[in-house]
């Protein structure tokens, strides 16, 4: 993991920044910046309290694989509402309510984002769909797909003709499995896999792919910079990831009183503020996001990982 250390402006706190850090996970790329500007250095130079940003990839593995704690172990950590609920029902994360036995008691919410189809403009000039990213006939290049079932088996389905209001429904019987993997069989060759959110961005960025899902926030800050290509983001067919905040198990009274003050001040409305205005994840009007069925990926999500692990194992 990449660390960024954000220390307390207040001098009568800096000697203690190590002792006393919150360690927070969260994502690279333009949603960490955002975070780091609107939540993470304000609440570090109002309160005092050090916060060391870890940039990770948000997967259960990781997780599970938490040490004990000690210094530079994850007090804090962003992660998609699917991952937090498995993570909750194998008592990974610290419990903030709800009913014994349910699994959506465990994440506060952090943001929507948008997993959205982003192209080349310089190459293709009119918006493609799901359907035109398998267009390899049409549209010759280079695609970009999630190194994740989630999004991914969704897509290939809408691909191949599922309405995306049936999308889970297909999804969940074997022959809907089937059907996305097949689907996904016919484009490997033309596969250029991502795994985090900025990597979504850089693939489309520097010509590396023609068409990818990308998170679309990465892409709309890379579009600000100088540079790159003109991209653009195709919103019909989207969707629509739901991201939380998860509190690590086993942490003492105090380590919990400074996250609570640092969820607190995430969630005041000028602080949330801030952060929409320098992270744009999804559009506030036109084709709106299908949202991501949590609760379906925190029963299937284990299944078809490994289900996707496979097929990726498998000669092409």
């Amino acid at each position: 993991m990449l660390l960024l250390a954000l220390m307390p402006t207040r001098p009568e706190a800096k000697s203690r920044w190590r002792t006393h850090a919150l360690v927070v996970n969260s994502w690279g790329g333009a949603l960490g910046k955002a975070q780091a500007e609107a939540f993470f250095r304000p609440f570090a130079a109002s309160s005092g309290a050090s916060v060391l940003h870890y940039i990770w990839d948000g997967n259960l593995p990781v997780l599970a694989e938490r040490p004990p704690i000690g210094r530079g172990t994850w007090m804090l950590a962003l992660m998609e509402d699917s991952t937090a609920r498995i993570a909750c029902l194998q008592g990974q994360l610290q419990r903030l309510g709800g009913s014994p036995g349910s699994a959506d008691a465990c994440g506060v919410p952090a943001l929507h984002d948008g997993i959205a189809l982003a192209w080349d403009r310089g190459r293709v000039p009119s918006a493609p769909h799901w359907a035109d990213f398998w267009n390899v006939v049409r549209y010759p290049g280079k695609r970009g797909l999630r190194k994740d079932p989630r999004s991914t088996l969704e897509i290939a389905l809408m691909a191949d003709g599922v309405p995306a209001s049936d999308v889970y429904t297909v999804l969940a019987t074997p022959e809907g499995v089937a059907r996305a993997f097949h689907k996904l069989s016919q484009l490997r060759p033309y596969i250029v896999w991502w795994t985090d959110a900025a990597d979504s961005a850089r693939i489309i960025g520097n010509g590396s792919v023609l068409m990818t899902s990308a998170a679309a926030g990465e892409v709309a800050a890379m579009q600000d910079a100088a540079g790159h290509r003109d991209v653009g983001l195709q919103w019909d067919q989207s969707l629509d990831d739901v991201l939380c905040w998860g509190v690590a198990t086993g942490l003492d009274d105090a380590t919990r009183a400074k996250v609570r003050a640092l969820l607190t001040y995430m969630g005041q409305p000028e602080q949330v503020t801030r952060f929409a205005a320098l992270y744009h994840g999804r559009p506030v009007s036109g084709p709106q996001p299908i949202p991501m069925d949590a609760a379906f990926w925190q029963a299937h999500l284990p299944e078809l990982t490994k289900r996707f692990a496979d097929w990726l194992a498998a000669p092409s």
